[in-house]
């Protein structure tokens, strides 16, 4: 059965020999075409992102940081600089977290892309398809909700205590801006991190949301049991190094996955009403697809 995001019909995890030639292999230019999509894609994205830090953003995005610590501590969930300050004294883990944030992201994504366009070609544009939604309805968070993340809150003047597990405050000057007081392989004040930057882009995390997607491919389309894992390991070790580093907050995190789901859903429901529209007239028994499948459903066991 086909794909509703493609009508590519999709190999199960663990297969390697191809259904379809022109599903399974890539053809032999089409690399460039994608990769020109893809970096086109990316550069319209930054471009918007950084254009999205105007008029009062400041002032806007630190009162939004009022908001979701509120929401927060209602829900129970604010535990983020409990979290961090448990990992400070250890300088050399969170300077590898700090690296793990700031490369990792685009390494693992980049990279399975890749390995999608190369072993699951028949799967890719879907996958290529949701990746792509879920970025661009990032833009939409940015835009509408600009928020400071822990990090800044620095700056707040203390108008947002940090409750430590005694009760008392930590520091009155609630996060630690561990990239900026310990380091990592880039900064935030270097030129090119403020030409593309938009520090309060916070929400959703697109850290999170492209981290499960990564999830999703490791989890259905990898051979291997161990590859497999990684599809739980990657989001949960990714959503830690977000929180540790205090560029987000769990709301943030939550927001990551809410657009994936609803970029998988938006994609679906395109897609069958695509095949509605395309299905031949009811007659004799045909081959044409069935719009049963989704980017989010379980594969197949590996053989």
């Amino acid at each position: 059965m086909s794909s509703p995001v493609d009508t590519e019909a999709a190999p199960e995890a663990g297969d390697e020999a191809p259904l379809a030639p022109s599903a399974a292999r890539p053809t032999r230019y089409g690399w460039i075409r994608e990769a020109a999509i893809i970096l086109g894609f990316y550069y319209v994205y930054q471009t918007i992102r950084s254009l999205a830090d105007h008029g009062n953003t400041t002032t806007r995005a630190h009162r939004n940081a009022v908001w979701v610590v509120s929401w927060e501590k209602h829900l129970a969930m604010y535990h983020e600089q409990t979290i961090q300050q448990a990992f400070l004294g250890a300088e050399w883990f969170i300077r590898l977290m700090n690296i793990y944030y700031g490369t990792l992201h685009f390494v693992v994504t980049i990279g399975l892309l890749l390995w999608l366009y190369l072993r699951r070609h028949g799967v890719y544009r879907q996958m290529r398809n949701l990746l792509g939604a879920t970025t661009a309805l990032a833009l939409i968070g940015y835009w509408t909700f600009p928020l400071a993340p822990p990090r800044l809150l620095a700056t707040c003047g203390g108008k947002i205590p940090v409750l430590g597990p005694g009760g008392g405050l930590f520091k009155p000057t609630c996060f630690v801006d561990t990239l900026a007081d310990i380091g990592g392989l880039w900064s935030y004040e270097s030129p090119a991190a403020k030409a593309v930057a938009n520090q309060y882009a916070a929400m959703p995390s697109l850290h999170f949301g492209w981290a499960l997607w990564c999830g999703v491919v490791f989890w259905r389309f990898a051979s291997h049991r161990r590859t497999k894992s990684l599809g739980v390991l990657y989001p949960l070790l990714t959503l830690f190094s977000i929180v540790v580093t205090a560029n987000h907050y769990f709301l943030d995190a939550a927001g990551g996955a809410i657009i994936l789901i609803t970029a998988a859903v938006l994609l679906r429901v395109t897609a069958i009403r695509r095949w509605r529209r395309d299905a031949p007239a009811p007659g004799p028994a045909t081959d044409a697809p069935s719009p049963t499948d989704h980017a989010l459903a379980p594969a197949s066991s590996p053989r």
